[in-house]
């Protein structure tokens, strides 16, 4: 009895060590299968992003145009997706469709024209006044009360004006969208120096300035920052962090977003982080001429002129952190330099090219029409051009 009792448990015991073996053999071709389907799925996203980024085209159809008239003595400029048009008389602002979105008058004999993203301001230079609008419509006006020297705008449209008032004394104030005075502070040439540049964050929380000023007969330069929001309030000044820089100009600075800037320096190219008390990140040390700098989407471009021969101009191109990620060798006078997504885009009035940073030519080749100004649509490879009597939108094929 004892013996059948035991052969029974052994053969229970060897049934379920079997059903179990069963089930793991089961749950493994399953998990082997999904392994392999995600795998597949995966390499085909590769396959589709490779052979997207290595898509070249050869020419462009026209998918819609509508009529434009020209404006005498004007200028035009990208907003978003819209086109700006200004004047010393007023602004516009129009759509591919050629509707008014609005419209603002205003007497101005040297206009300055600031925009982040889809907020732009229009001051003069010398004048009080700065108006603001968006893509959609005109927000309001700030009486800045001094004469104007420099400003620049967020996203959210909060302004950071560089005023004068004595010789020896400047002010930058914060705006904001009503045209209230947020903060400011008093710059000199003995404490500070004389502001350069100013740049402020898309949410308007950073503000960053360069200083051009003289020490014992030298000439030196610093980039500070400033916070003004609950981290800056237990600060002097809302001063946070800044760098010095002996015998260089730093003629440009820049918020990349909220948390990224560059500067740009006779001599050098540093990216900074942080969105409370940035730090320099990467400080890089240039031994020819820039003749222009260009930025976008997190990219920095340097442009300068080639001394190869091969080419008209070299431009290299940064990414946030200061990483170089493509140089372009251009051989025709340029329009403009545009970054769209992974993409930059140099054209002129005849001819464009399309490139993938840190790829290849996508585009090269002329327009058909006259182009003024390029702006990049949402969809790839879809671009507005505006052109002396059209507003074409344009798809690459």
């Amino acid at each position: 009895m004892t013996n059948i009792r035991d052969y029974i448990k052994r053969k229970e015991k060897s049934q379920e060590e079997s059903f179990g073996k069963k089930i793991l053999r089961h749950r493994l071709t399953i998990l082997y299968r999904s392994i392999l389907v995600v795998a597949v799925i995966a390499a085909a996203a590769v396959v589709v992003i490779v052979q997207a980024k290595n898509r070249v085209f050869g020419e462009y159809q026209v998918t819609s145009s509508v009529p434009r008239e020209s404006i005498a003595n004007s200028s035009m400029i990208a907003l978003g997706e819209n086109i700006l048009i200004y004047s010393s008389d007023g602004a516009s602002c129009i759509d591919r469709k050629g509707e008014v979105l609005w419209n603002q008058t205003f007497e101005i004999q040297d206009p300055i024209v600031a925009i982040c993203e889809n907020t732009v301001a229009i001051g003069d230079y010398n004048g009080s006044t700065i108006y603001l609008m968006n893509t959609e419509k005109t927000i309001g006006e700030i009486d800045t009360k001094m004469p104007i020297r420099n400003f620049t705008v967020s996203a959210s449209g909060i302004v950071a004006a560089v005023l004068d008032d004595t010789a020896d004394t400047t002010w930058i104030y914060l705006f904001d969208t009503s045209g209230n005075t947020l903060v400011y502070f008093k710059t000199s040439m003995k404490d500070s120096g004389y502001p350069m540049s100013v740049s402020i964050s898309d949410n308007g929380y950073l503000v960053g300035v360069s200083y051009l000023y003289m020490d014992n007969g030298m000439m030196r330069s610093s980039v500070a920052f400033y916070n003004f929001g609950p981290v800056g309030q237990n600060e002097i000044d809302n001063f946070v962090s800044s760098y010095d820089y002996i015998d260089t100009v730093v003629p440009f600075v820049k918020f990349l977003n909220n948390e990224k800037a560059v500067a740009v320096a006779d001599n050098r190219l540093v990216f900074f982080e942080g969105n409370q008390k940035p730090i320099s990140i990467a400080d890089i040390l240039l031994d020819s001429r820039i003749e222009g700098i260009y930025y976008g989407n997190g990219y920095v471009a340097l442009l300068y002129n080639d001394v190869t021969g091969n080419a008209l101009y070299k431009a290299d191109i940064y990414n946030d952190s200061g990483k170089l990620e493509d140089t372009l060798m251009l051989d025709f006078q340029f329009s403009d330099i545009l970054f769209h997504k992974d993409k930059v885009i140099v054209y002129n009035e005849q001819e464009c090219v399309v490139h993938t940073i840190g790829g290849m030519d996508n585009f090269n080749g002329n327009f058909n029409k006259q182009a003024l100004i390029l702006i990049p649509a949402n969809a790839s490879y879809e671009y507005v051009m505006v052109t002396p009597d059209s507003i074409d939108t344009i798809e690459l094929k």
